[in-house]
Formats: C-alpha cells, sequence, structure tokens
C-alpha cells in the first residue's frame, strides 16, 4: 500500500473563496464600480501547490488565470481554460512569442528587452501586454520617471498592429504589512505613472493593482474610477491570509476556507516515561507519562521542519500538539490529550478539521505561501 499520507484539494472551496473575495470588494466598492471589475486568479507554482487542475476547477467562475510558467500557458488551453491568460513575468526570449499568439495569453512587459524583443513581431500579430510599473519594491517594472520612452515605443508598436491594449501594473510590497505609509507612496507612484500616460494622450483602459491583501484591505481606494480594473488573489483564493494569523485578519474572519487539507496517519505509538526525550536533538521531554504518535509526515512532505512544540494537530477530533523536531520523513505528537487514539488513526495537519495553515506556519514563523508550495510530489494528492 502507499504510505499513508493525503493532501485533499476542495476545488467548492476553491470557488467560495473566490466568491467571497468578490463579495468582499463589492461591499466596499459598490456594485456599479465592480461591475467593471475582473478577477484573474493567480496560480503560480502549479496553483501555488495545490495542482493546476485544481485551480481550473476552483476558479471557474473567474475572468483569467495568471501564471508565471511559460509551459503552463499551452498546459492551460489543453485542460479546457479558454478564458484570459496572464504571464506575470513576461517572456523570458523570443521564441516565448509564438507561444504567446498560440496560446492567445497577455504578458507582462517589465524591461526594455522584452520591448525589444515585440519588435520582431509579425505586423498583425498583436499581442496584450501589462505594463509593469516600478513603484517601489524593485523587482520588475519600469521605474514611473522613465515611462516617457516606453510610452513612445508602446505606441509605435500599436500602429504597427504589434501590441494591441496595454494593461497598467503594478504590485505592492508591503499590502499585507502594518505600514500604511509603504502603500500610499507605492500608489503615488502608479498615480505619477498614469498621469505621465495621460500626458502623452497614451490610452490606457485598464489597471491591475491589487493582489491578495490590496484586494481584502484596500479595493475601496485602489479600484479607480473611469477604469476597467483587475484584481489579482492569489493566496487568498486557497483558504489562507496574506495577513497570516493576525487579529481581525485571519482566513476565518475573511470567511475563507482551506482549500488544501493534509492528513497522515500514526504509523507508532510509544510509551515514553517522565524525563525521557523525543526526537532529533532531544527537543522534547516528557514531564510526565506521555503517550507518543509517530504520524507518516515529515519536512521531506513539505511540513515546516521548525515547527515547534506549540503547533496544533488534531487526532479524533481533539487538538493535540507536536512533540519534537520534525524530521525528515515522521513527526511525533503527544497523545495524552488524545487517550482514544490508536495505530492507524489519521492525523489533520492543516485544513478542514484541523488547524488553519496559518496557524501552523505561525509557530513555524515562516508564511503561509511557501509551506503550501512546498508540498511535496511524493504526497499524493486528491482532488474533489
Amino acid at each position: 500500500m502507499p504510505r499513508p499520507i493525503l493532501a485533499t484539494i476542495s476545488t467548492s472551496n476553491m470557488a467560495h473563496n473566490l466568491r467571497t473575495v468578490q463579495q468582499h470588494i463589492a461591499q466596499q466598492v459598490g456594485a456599479a464600480r465592480f461591475e467593471r471589475t475582473k478577477t484573474f486568479a493567480v496560480a503560480k507554482a502549479n496553483g501555488y501547490g495545490h495542482g493546476i487542475e485544481a485551480a481550473v476547477q476552483g476558479f471557474a467562475a473567474a475572468d483569467g488565470i495568471a501564471v508565471i510558467e511559460t509551459e503552463m500557458l499551452a498546459r492551460l488551453r489543453e485542460l479546457g481554460w479558454h478564458k484570459e491568460l496572464v504571464l506575470l513575468e513576461g517572456f523570458f526570449e523570443k521564441a516565448d512569442l509564438e507561444l504567446l499568439q498560440h496560446t492567445r495569453s497577455i504578458t507582462a512587459i517589465h524591461c526594455q528587452e522584452q520591448l525589444d524583443e515585440l519588435r520582431s513581431l509579425p505586423a498583425g500579430a498583436a499581442l496584450k501586454v501589462m505594463l509593469k510599473v516600478n513603484t517601489g519594491m524593485n523587482r520588475l517594472g519600469f521605474r514611473p520617471e522613465l515611462l516617457s520612452s516606453v510610452l513612445t515605443q508602446l505606441a509605435q508598436l500599436q500602429s504597427q498592429a504589434k501590441v494591441s491594449e496595454v494593461i497598467m501594473m503594478m504590485h505592492f510590497a508591503d499590502a499585507d504589512a502594518f505600514d500604511r505609509d509603504s502603500v500610499d507612496d507605492a500608489w503615488a507612484r502608479m498615480q505619477q505613472a498614469l498621469q505621465q500616460a495621460q500626458l502623452r494622450q497614451f490610452r490606457i483602459e485598464s489597471l491591475s493593482v491589487c493582489n491578495s491583501a490590496a484586494s481584502l484591505r484596500y479595493a475601496d481606494d485602489l479600484l479607480l474610477e473611469g477604469y476597467r480594473n483587475i484584481i489579482r488573489p492569489g493566496l487568498c483564493l486557497y483558504g489562507a491570509s496574506p495577513m497570516g494569523n493576525a487579529e481581525h485578519e485571519a482566513a476565518i474572519d475573511f470567511n475563507l476556507k482551506p482549500a488544501m487539507t493534509l492528513k497522515a496517519q500514526i504509523i507508532a505509538i510509544q510509551q515514553v516515561r517522565a524525563g525521557e526525550t523525543v526526537g532529533y536533538g532531544s527537543r522534547f521531554t516528557a514531564q510526565e507519562p506521555t503517550r507518543i504518535a509517530i504520524v507518516a509526515c515529515g519536512y521531506a512532505d513539505g511540513y515546516p521542519r521548525w515547527a515547534d512544540a506549540s503547533t496544533p494537530v488534531v487526532v479524533n477530533g481533539i487538538e493535540t500538539t507536536l512533540a519534537g523536531r520534525v524530521s525528515m520523513d515522521m513527526m511525533s505528537i503527544n497523545l495524552n490529550p488524545v487517550p482514544s487514539a490508536k495505530l492507524g488513526d489519521w492525523v489533520t495537519l492543516w485544513g478542514e478539521g484541523g488547524p488553519t495553515i496559518d496557524r501552523v506556519t505561525e509557530c513555524a514563523r515562516m508564511g503561509s505561501y511557501e509551506t503550501l508550495c512546498h508540498l511535496n510530489l511524493r504526497v499524493p494528492k486528491e482532488i474533489i
């Protein structure tokens, strides 16, 4: 039999989260403004570890799907996705342009080299592009004060029917933090970029500004009247909060449901005496006679290696905690709170019926993003 560990992916919960985020934004901005807002679900990193197949099913009601991997464009079309596709990092070489045309995808443009490659397109083979503005993250994009030349080149490419619509986009560095000043500074730079376009009479009809955190927190300020707005929620669609387990901003506060539930079976039980230790480094010392369960999941499966002894798990509907360091293929948990537990019982490590992914990662001092993406391919997935 296969190793007793399973990740269950709920496409109905993914669909619920998409609706919930859209409803949350509609309440912020009003029905009229939301009608002009499109939702592009971010499914990079194989749908944040959930699988691109699950993303296609779960986000069927989205207006588009955004990825960074060029090979995913063709895969998404093979899976029957007929709506918009976006390549968030843009293309990497000239050969990718043919794939963009074949898959009818939108590409980000963030550097001069990409603009140069667009000139090689045949006239009439126009691509829709997202012009990335560097608003302070200093990762990808053109600085607002340098946009004049970029807009001139894009206008020329439009006149040659090599570029069709230009969508202006940005990405916040700190929308998930408690630093509104940083958000305001980045937004001011985006407005500077829009002013550059207006001064040059360059037509921008659509903006893409809001990631998960900005969508949940600041949509009323950031979805501008007079433009078609495109939001790009990612992590929140998978049932985690971009603000982690923060008070009043945890996943439950936004009515988000876990898309992934990770479970593994108890494969051994040890009777540990008071004063004895458990696991590598002898990090756990029993204060009393303790039943310790060995569970078939470790950091090689994607569970956070540095999860501490306060990290919750659920056995038979009862919450208990880890006992000792997570090893490569196994972990140990304290069974004293669960006297009914026995060999073969399933332990919910996160998801439905267990702790939220945000609680688990908080105990490991890491983010839900990386934990979900680190789920190893050796862990079987069941899409429901």
